[in-house]
């Protein structure tokens, strides 16, 4: 048996699930260490945990199907089926919109249906005129060597809606207009199609492919059955997203895996083109070198480039634009939100990104210790940086949602700060940043290194594509 382990340099949701394939899709016994800067493992699937006040997400995390048996099983099977929240059908994602001053519960799109007459007449006339033209053949927005979310938004709805509506949900979201974000920047949030008819009507145009890709039918939880896919989400019984973490390292641990927390690799020493060992600094254990068998690399593609001292002097980065921060209530009495699970916020002059409302996935979240919501505020420059007036301020929103009103006891708040900002903004000099590492990590054709996570291959970015891109990779 190969005594010389695996290195695993991470240890977010998609790391587990790399070890978990390794072990039952390889049937592979090679020893796994786990390398972790952090103190705890587990990434953004990780709970905060406020003692008496219980359990809070770091905002919402609800694992959905990669449709892929083979993988989701792996997740799925930590516990049995009867320990988890099934969500299926039309209540798989119910999500909302606050825009034009309104919480919109029934779609999470843009809704002009009760919009001004004139602007609404406009929307649908330019619409329907700019299918025709893409039915006709004529040429869009002109391409340039990257996509711009601006590009994509042109081409799916023209330039009046872009330039009237969505130009300025992008410049609030992030101080940026979307010709200088990434096209990644049109699929974070519920940007891509907008509702203009009621059911009758939006069912008869959504006959057409071109219609159905950019109208939405206004009425999410009575959606006829339009889905090509049975996708599910799965979310604990047991509140908590800590929970399954906790569970995959307890599997783990017990099929010749460790773990290495606030520890990080610092160097590798290269044989031809193969990795003989790491370098690991490490809290516990001091610094220590350590002879390897591969290297699984899921902890960002710059870290990894700087390592292997790859030059990317020649492109440009942009510094993220703004804090974040999670923000935790727990309220005396049920928030105003329907059934939505969470809801984004597209109006100018409020910081909420996106609320979450726990109970509404995992009923267990409430019991006696009153209702958890989690707001994530994204700041901008003059801000304030005390967390109690962010705390302040973020209920201040609630209440201007209409979410919570001003009697609405608050029973526990907490404002906590996201490391290093979050993801890096998504413009479109860090999208080509990151692509360019990948790209030149790739050229160095090492052997036994392999990369995983957002952007390891292209429009690589959310669970359920880093997890395919995944199991393609240790299948080969």
């Amino acid at each position: 048996m190969n005594t010389k382990p695996i290195i695993i340099s991470g240890s977010g949701l998609s790391a587990l699930m790399v070890a978990r394939m390794v072990r039952n899709c390889l049937h592979d016994e090679t020893p796994i260490l786990f390398v972790e800067q952090d103190s705890k493992i587990g990434g953004q699937f990780r709970s905060f945990d406020y003692g008496e006040h219980g359990l809070f997400d770091y905002g919402m995390h609800i694992y959905y199907e990669s449709c892929l048996p083979e993988i989701d099983t792996l997740f799925t099977d930590i516990f049995p089926g009867s320990d988890w929240n099934i969500l299926e059908g039309n209540r798989k994602d119910i999500a909302g919109l606050f825009v034009n001053g309104r919480l919109q519960v029934d779609t999470p799109y843009i809704d002009l249906r009760d919009a001004n007459e004139d602007l609404r007449k406009k929307c649908i006339g330019e619409l329907l005129l700019h299918i025709q033209k893409i039915v006709e053949g004529s040429k869009m927005n002109p391409k340039t060597s990257q996509t711009s979310a601006y590009d994509v938004t042109f081409e799916q709805f023209g330039e009046f809606i872009t330039d009237e509506l969505l130009v300025p949900i992008f410049k609030k979201l992030y101080q940026r207009h979307p010709a200088q974000l990434d096209e990644i920047a049109t699929h974070l949030t519920t940007i891509n199609r907008i509702a203009l008819f009621d059911p009758k009507m939006s069912l008869e145009l959504m006959r057409s492919d071109a219609m159905r890709a950019r109208i939405c039918y206004p009425d999410q939880l009575n959606l006829p059955p339009l889905r090509t896919n049975t996708q599910r989400g799965f979310y604990p019984k047991t509140y908590g997203m800590v929970h399954v973490i906790n569970r995959f390292q307890q599997i783990l641990e017990k099929q010749n895996t460790k773990f290495l927390t606030s520890s990080k690799i610092v160097s590798l020493e290269l044989e031809g083109k193969k990795i003989r060992s790491v370098k690991i600094d490490s809290a516990e254990h001091g610094q220590m070198e350590v002879e390897i068998d591969r290297l699984y690399w899921t902890a960002g593609l710059p870290p990894l480039a700087k390592l292997m001292e790859i030059d990317m002097g020649d492109r440009q980065s942009d510094r993220n634009n703004k804090d974040i921060y999670y923000v935790n209530f727990l309220f005396e009495t049920k928030p105003e939100m329907g059934e939505l699970y969470y809801f984004y916020c597209f109006d100018p002059g409020f910081r909420t990104f996106r609320v979450t409302n726990f109970a509404n996935y995992c009923p267990q979240s409430v019991r006696q210790r009153g209702n958890p919501l989690c707001v994530e505020m994204w700041m901008q420059e003059g801000d304030p940086n005390d967390l109690d007036k962010i705390v302040e301020m973020t209920r201040n929103e609630l209440v201007r949602f209409g979410v919570v009103p001003d009697t609405n006891r608050v029973v526990f708040a907490k404002a906590e700060k996201v490391a290093a900002g979050g993801f890096p903004l998504p413009s479109l000099n860090n999208i080509n940043f990151l692509e360019t590492a990948r790209d030149r990590i790739k050229i160095r054709e090492v052997s036994n290194l392999e990369i995983f996570g957002v952007y390891s291959a292209k429009n690589t970015f959310f669970i359920k594509d880093i997890l395919t891109d995944a199991y393609h990779k240790i299948l080969q």
